[in-house]
């Protein structure tokens, strides 16, 4: 029976990551029920509505400025990437999205550690896409591993990357495609970086996304340090 511990899951919220603070997490993929009983119906009547997505997450509070407490700015004041890493390997299962940040409570007891708890509403759907590259704490440059999507696609896709870190210089994110694992990537899209932040880039219907991607960035500052994390979804 295959299985997948949870201690090798990742949480990422914009430019925040909860890390060792996180205790669970919980993604629900769900849909708001229509009700279309009329007066002659004998009983009530549904149909799937429109999607409505969440994601709960728990943790112990820590006062470090990559930690979720540090995000309580954010609560309703937009959309923001939001990714679930199930394991640490690129090509692993992730769930990606933007999302709403829409409560934050902390609970306290005392003499106990201080429990935090952060609720999010997904600005549209989850995404299942997988790790193109885990979370990784570098100076430089690098390219991460080549996903196998089994075929090229025309029908969009998504790329969510979190920036923790960045200490000085210009990050530029890549995210490209190739035929082969060893062929001759070209890019789809790109960013330059120079704050903490998470940042989402589409590439459109009709674009063609070749079979094997992969994640690749640069520094204009060879000893600039980073800390960054991405995950794709094909449409």
């Amino acid at each position: 029976m295959p299985f997948r511990a949870v201690s090798v899951a990742r949480f990422h919220f914009g430019g925040y990551d909860p890390g060792i603070h996180t205790t669970s997490v919980a993604i629900t993929l769900a849909l708001d029920a229509l009700d279309t009983t009329a007066l002659v119906d004998v009983a009530e009547r549904a149909t799937g509505g429109i999607r409505k997505d969440l994601c709960e997450w728990s943790g112990l509070f820590s006062d470090s400025t990559k930690a979720l407490n540090s995000a309580a700015a954010l609560v309703g004041t937009g959309t923001h990437v939001l990714s679930l890493h199930i394991g640490t390997a690129t090509g692993d299962i992730a769930y990606l999205g933007t999302a709403f940040l829409m409560t934050q409570p902390r609970s306290m007891n005392l003499r106990e550690l201080v429990r935090e708890e952060a609720g999010f509403s997904l600005d549209g759907t989850w995404n299942r896409g997988v790790v193109l590259y885990t979370q990784t704490q570098a100076t430089g440059s690098a390219t991460g591993g080549a996903v196998d999507g089994t075929a090229s696609s025309t029908a969009g896709g998504t790329y969510n990357v979190h920036v923790m870190q960045i200490s000085t210089g210009t990050l530029n994110l890549i995210w490209e495609s190739a035929t082969t694992a060893t062929g001759v990537y070209t890019v789809l899209a790109s960013a330059n970086i120079t704050t903490v932040t998470g940042t989402l880039l589409n590439v459109g219907s009709g674009t063609t996304i070749a079979r094997f991607v992969r994640h690749r960035h640069t520094n204009t500052v060879a000893t600039g340090t980073f800390d960054i994390a991405a995950g794709f979804a094909r449409a």
